[in-house]
C-alpha cells in the first residue's frame, strides 16, 4: 500500500516530465502556434483587450497575442489540447475574485490560467494585464527556447571564446569575428536574425554607460556600405527582472532599423536584433528566447544560469491576487 502511494505521488510530482494524467496514462503533446492562447467566456472583452496590448519595443504595432475565443463551457476536442487556455467565470455567486493557475490539464506542456470575478467590474479593476502578459510571455519564451534547432557548432565557439553557453539557432552560420566581439546571423532575405557578443568594461553599468559601449562595439565593427554608415542603438530601456533590455536599433545613414533585445552576464553582452520590415514578431521573440537561456561560466568552473527560465516543477499553485 505504501509503495502504491509513493508511485502515485512520484508520478503526479512528474507530470510536467512524462505527462502523467494521475491514472497512469500519458497526456498528449499540446498544439498552439507560439504566443496563441485560446480565450474562454470573456464575454465583455476585458481580458481581450488586455491580451492584446501591442508589443513593447517593436517599430509598428502588433499585438502580443493572438486569440481565439471560445464561449463559456465550450472547449472541446482541440481546443483542450492548445499550450495557453485562460478561462473567465464571472458569476454573482462567486466567493471572491481569485486567479489561479494549472500547468499540464490536458496537454503537455499546458498552461491554464482560471480567473474568477463578482462581476464585470470587479474583474475590470482588479486584473493586472500586464502581470498575465508577462506570465505567458514568459512560459511561451520556455517553450520557444526548447524547439527552435540549435548550432551545437556555433554554441561551442561561443563557449571557448567568451565563457558564454547559450542555444544559437541552427540557421546562424555566417558573420564575423574580432577581438572581444562576435556576430553571428541567418543573412535570410526576409526576417533576418542577428546576435552579437562583446565584452563590456567592468566599470560603468548604467544603461547610458551601456548604450555608449554597444554603440562603439557596434560603429567599431559594423560599419555600412559608405563612410559614416554604421549601426548604433536608437534607445534601450531599463533592464526587467530577467535581466533583458529592448529598444530599436538603426543604421546611421541609412534606412534600416528594427527591434532589439540585450542581455549582460559578467563581462558579456549579448544582443539580437532582427531586420524584419514585413512585421513579423515572431523573428524577435526566437531570440529573446535563445537569450534567456544564457549561462555564464563563474571562476570555480560551473557554469551558473542568471536569471534564465528554469522547469516547471509542480502542476497546481495559486497566482497572487494582485494579478
Amino acid at each position: 500500500m505504501r509503495t502504491n502511494r509513493l508511485s502515485a505521488a512520484l508520478c503526479c510530482l512528474a507530470l510536467t516530465l512524462v505527462g502523467c494524467d494521475g491514472m497512469g496514462g500519458r497526456k498528449p503533446a499540446s498544439t498552439g502556434l507560439p504566443y496563441e492562447v485560446v480565450l474562454e467566456g470573456d464575454s465583455d472583452s476585458i481580458v481581450t483587450r488586455m491580451m492584446t496590448a501591442d508589443m513593447p519595443h517593436l517599430p509598428q504595432p502588433e499585438p502580443m497575442f493572438s486569440l481565439i475565443q471560445v464561449r463559456k463551457g465550450k472547449v472541446r476536442g482541440s481546443y483542450q489540447l492548445v499550450r495557453n487556455r485562460i478561462v473567465v467565470d464571472i458569476n454573482a455567486h462567486n466567493k471572491g475574485y481569485a486567479v489561479k493557475m494549472r500547468k499540464d490539464v490536458s496537454a503537455v506542456p499546458q498552461t491554464v490560467v482560471y480567473i474568477q470575478a463578482q462581476s464585470v467590474e470587479q474583474l475590470r479593476h482588479r486584473l493586472d494585464g500586464g502581470k498575465l502578459r508577462s506570465l505567458f510571455d514568459t512560459s511561451e519564451l520556455r517553450h520557444l527556447a526548447t524547439v527552435v534547432p540549435q548550432n551545437p557548432d556555433r554554441q561551442k565557439e561561443m563557449r571557448q571564446r567568451f565563457g558564454i553557453s547559450m542555444r544559437i539557432p541552427a540557421s546562424m552560420n555566417a558573420g564575423k569575428q574580432a577581438k572581444d566581439f562576435a556576430w553571428l546571423t541567418d543573412n535570410a532575405s526576409t526576417g533576418m536574425q542577428s546576435l552579437i557578443f562583446f565584452k563590456t568594461k567592468s566599470h560603468g553599468r548604467s544603461r547610458d554607460d551601456l548604450k555608449a559601449q554597444a554603440d562603439s562595439a557596434l560603429k567599431r565593427n559594423l560599419p555600412g556600405e559608405t563612410d559614416g554608415m554604421y549601426m548604433q542603438l536608437a534607445d534601450m530601456s531599463q533592464a526587467d527582472r530577467q535581466g533583458m533590455r529592448r529598444g530599436l536599433w538603426e543604421m546611421k545613414g541609412d534606412a534600416m532599423g528594427g527591434p532589439y533585445v540585450m542581455r549582460t552576464r559578467g563581462s558579456m553582452a549579448v544582443i539580437g536584433f532582427v531586420y524584419a520590415p514585413e512585421k513579423k514578431k515572431k523573428y524577435y521573440q526566437q531570440l529573446e528566447a535563445a537569450l534567456s537561456t544564457i549561462k555564464v561560466r563563474i571562476q570555480n568552473g560551473q557554469q551558473e544560469n542568471q536569471g534564465g527560465y528554469h522547469p516547471w516543477r509542480y502542476q497546481w499553485y495559486r497566482i497572487r491576487t494582485d494579478l
